[in-house]
């Protein structure tokens, strides 16, 4: 057979081969640039997950490996002192059993069920949340209502979350202990950059509210509520038409019915009732520890003042070693921008004279701030019978920044006193030096203003530190001196110190059971014979 002649390529030919090869390496480069662009979307979305993941961890991990590694540390630190406390106690090891069932059914249901899980899956146990949308009080009103809490959670076979929506949320301050109470960050509502939109908050209001229906009882109850309203929100959330409803959240003021609370624990054949023994300290040890920029704050303010704290065998998260060769200490706290301070006829405006001192701050000049030294000096004598020595450090906190400044620094400084010496022949100003300069009171830096936590909303996570500074300061004293508020009350109570005294009490609207958590200062009923 012959062998046909091969025909050589044309110039047509070169063209069309070259234009074929071209239009390959133009798709080839095309796939490539397509699996760069995929690649990189899988980056950044794997760097996205690893970010959730990083702001969840402390949602998911283990926290009683957490707490035995600290206990091993404090065990360490027993044996190298010689110490008998024992440091090694989990909060929770202490508490009643069906707090203890609840918190490892607690544990178990968040392990199995992480992340976002917790509301998608259909198998998640069902959710009460403690929310905080709007106005919610202090931080008695929103800590310390956890026996509450956990009776509600326990008693309607749901896992209990908290959240503040306002003024920011609440693990930017503290973060769980044993019991991960953090809400998912992933969760649709409940946090933004740098806050939660309207829209979003919208969700969490529309969220079935447990005791719906009754919601002008459950911030202020009135007997009905505890006679008939209460019981039948309970058998509506575990038998009725919110039997099967996913979340519930509640805002109950349960100080205001811890005995309606004890009534139903003895029903159930209970003999701890929460409120007045070291359960309430633990139950609190056992939902929070510091966030580790707070902590490092309170800290630093330990040792500048060279103050040792009164630490329970519970507490897990400070060393008690680095304040050994500093002083015990008490603590003296005011509460002068409090409407209630004041008789209910007489309202104090603010630095802005459009707001009341309780949102803008208490002005420091004239009938004001005569009004706030007066009460601060009578604070002090109260809390010096308690004293153990005239060089026992005084902790000094307020409401005012200018009160804790004067009290505290101003009145010892040399400079201060030569440049304010019309001030100073002022008799109420001379008494406040006298006082004050018979003792060793102390105070942190309070240039920037203390911000409440409800009524001076808007502002960043750092402004509010000071508040949950001072309440660990307060927690931490031998003794604590106080008056208007449940602030320093809420601090006694999870300290559990018995040396305590009531310096004064609201103008009006006052709580009878107040007067049971303190003894009254023998100065204040000495004035009030007079």
């Amino acid at each position: 057979m012959r062998r046909r002649a091969q025909r050589r390529p044309s110039v047509r030919d070169k063209s069309n081969t070259k234009n074929q090869e071209q239009v390959i390496v133009n798709k080839t480069t095309a796939c490539l640039c397509c699996l760069i662009i995929v690649l990189a979307l899988i980056q950044v979305y794997v760097g996205l997950r690893a970010h959730h993941a990083a702001a969840e961890s402390l949602d998911e991990e283990p926290m009683r490996q957490q707490f035995s590694l600290v206990s091993q540390q404090r065990e360490q630190l027993k044996r190298s002192n010689n110490q008998t406390a024992n440091y090694s106690i989990l909060p929770s090891s202490t508490l009643p059993a069906w707090i203890q069932n609840y918190l490892e059914w607690h544990q178990q249901e968040r392990a199995k069920f992480p992340g976002n899980a917790l509301f998608d899956d259909p198998d998640a146990p069902k959710l009460l949340i403690r929310t905080c949308l709007g106005l919610c009080g202090g931080l008695n009103d929103r800590l310390g209502q956890l026996p509450w809490d956990l009776y509600l959670a326990n008693q309607t076979g749901r896992l209990l979350l908290l959240h503040w929506h306002r003024p920011v949320a609440l693990e930017e301050f503290l973060l769980p202990a044993e019991l991960n109470w953090r809400v998912p960050r992933t969760a649709s509502g409940f946090f933004g950059s740098p806050r939660v939109s309207i829209q979003g908050m919208q969700v969490v209001r529309n969220i079935k509210e447990l005791f719906q229906g009754y919601e002008q009882q459950e911030v202020g109850p009135e007997p009905v509520f505890w006679e008939t309203q209460f019981d039948a929100a309970m058998k509506r959330a575990t038998e009725g038409e919110f039997k099967d409803v996913k979340v519930l959240r509640h805002r109950l003021l349960g100080h205001l019915g811890e005995d309606k609370l004890e009534e139903r624990l003895r029903a159930l054949g209970e003999t701890d009732m929460l409120h007045q023994s070291s359960t309430y300290g633990n139950i609190f040890r056992m939902f929070f520890r510091l966030h580790p920029k707070v902590q490092l704050e309170l800290e630093n303010v330990l040792s500048t003042l060279r103050l040792r704290p009164t630490l329970q065998p519970t507490d897990h998260f400070l060393n008690a070693h680095n304040y050994d060769h500093f002083s015990y200490y008490s603590g003296v706290h005011c509460r002068v921008r409090h409407p209630k301070a004041t008789p209910k006829d007489v309202l104090v405006k603010g630095k802005h004279q459009d707001h009341p001192a309780d949102k803008t701050g208490l002005p420091w000049e004239g009938e004001t701030r005569d009004f706030a030294i007066e009460t601060a000096t009578h604070a002090l004598q109260c809390a010096k019978t308690l004293a153990q020595s005239k060089d026992e450090p005084i902790y000094f906190f307020a409401d005012s920044n200018d009160l804790v400044r004067f009290m505290s620094h101003e009145l010892n400084d040399a400079t201060f006193m030569r440049v304010n010496e019309t001030l100073l022949r002022d008799p109420i100003a001379r008494n406040a030096q006298e006082v004050v300069q018979s003792m060793h009171v102390v105070a942190r830096n309070v240039q920037l203003e203390n911000a409440h936590i409800d009524r001076q909303k808007g502002r960043d996570a750092p402004s509010y530190y000071g508040t949950f500074i001072d309440l660990y300061l307060a927690m931490y004293a031998r003794c604590i001196t106080y008056g208007i508020g449940y602030y320093a009350i809420l601090a006694t109570r999870i300290s559990g110190t018995q040396c305590k005294l009531l310096y004064t009490e609201e103008t009006w609207g006052g709580d009878a059971k107040k007067r049971q958590t303190a003894a009254m200062c023998p100065l204040t009923i000495q004035h009030a014979k007079i």
